[in-house]
């Protein structure tokens, strides 16, 4: 007992020392974090919603912690970090490998998510915990998380796309990769088709379409065909993943399927795959072949690592000056 509470005790250091880290912008300040700041400091008393383009789980908290707390824009970042990876960390040690996941997700995703789309990062750690509770038939639990989730960025909804899914079609293998195909294909044409009716409608996507001649997506960049390989893994060792696994599964190929239709609008392209790649580090883990999972686990830990070089030294995401 006394070594499970030390154990817990050196996690809850590490991911503490992780977000004061990713909190004080020790690396730098992103692109996002001026447009981020800007908006803290404008809360006012006065303060309308209307005024803002962010979801108002994100309002709600910056106004909570700017108003209330009165607390600089450091001590938040640093709560939702913490937050954030608290619940991945939580996830993660429901399986294998928790702690090589955890530091992994940090270097990669975890430079862009946590340290830049901060939005992004505390939605997508409850969004997840929202499929692992409906995996775990806590139905109104993982409706509710849920609903937060997407309060705090509206790219949630993406995934739907597993939680709509009936447990019974996950634990009894009533879902395999063809249907899991025609699934993602379906969708994937449903937006290629009504791409203009999205754009006329969602304020955001005709943001990111804005910026289409500037941005493209690279089909042969080293995520995309780094992560193919562990990708086309799963699709032979699906079965023997559990509920939970199976629906990050589903996440992550669906993302490489419609990211190909999508890359009409690159950020677009850009923002679902990614959600994909995050999902990886949730279910490479529950592959049984030791040899199999091994190698999903290798090549993950190879575009982790190259990701974390690229954005620090290769072409530096963080200004420093």
């Amino acid at each position: 007992m006394a070594e499970k509470y030390f154990k817990s005790y050196l996690i809850f250091i590490f991911l503490t020392t992780v977000s004061i880290f990713i909190g004080m912008r020790v690396l730098g300040q992103d692109s996002d974090f001026l447009s981020y700041s800007n908006f803290y400091d404008s809360l006012s008393s006065g303060f309308s919603y209307s005024d803002t383009r962010y979801e108002l789980g994100f309002v709600s908290v910056s106004y909570i912690f700017h108003n209330i707390f009165h607390a600089n824009i450091y001590v938040m970042l640093f709560f939702l970090a913490f937050i954030s990876l608290l619940i991945k960390e939580y996830l993660f040690f429901k399986a294998r490998d928790a702690m090589l996941m955890t530091v992994i997700y940090i270097l990669s995703m975890g430079l862009l998510h946590e340290m830049t789309q901060i939005r992004v990062a505390l939605a997508v750690s409850i969004v997840l915990l929202s499929l692992y509770y409906k995996s775990n038939n806590k139905f109104y639990v993982s409706l509710l998380s849920f609903a937060i989730s997407v309060m705090f960025h509206y790219s949630m909804l993406f995934f739907l796309i597993a939680f709509l899914i009936p447990n019974d079609w996950l634990t009894k293998n009533k879902i395999n990769i063809p249907v899991i195909f025609m699934y993602a294909f379906a969708t994937g044409l449903l937006l290629f088709f009504t791409k203009d009716l999205l754009l006329n409608h969602i304020t955001m996507l005709q943001v990111y379409a804005s910026r289409a001649d500037e941005e493209t997506f690279n089909f042969i960049s080293v995520r995309f065909i780094g992560l193919f390989l562990p990708l086309l893994i799963g699709m032979f060792t699906f079965d023997q993943l559990n509920a939970f696994q199976k629906r990050c599964f589903i996440i992550s190929f669906a993302a490489f399927m419609i990211s190909v239709p999508a890359s009409f609008i690159p950020t677009l392209a850009s923002r679902l795959f990614e959600l994909g790649w995050v999902c990886f580090y949730f279910w490479v883990s529950g592959i049984n072949s030791v040899y199999k999972r091994h190698i999903s686990i290798l090549s993950l830990v190879a575009v982790s690592l190259y990701f974390a070089i690229r954005n620090i030294y290769l072409a530096p995401i963080f200004i420093t000056q």
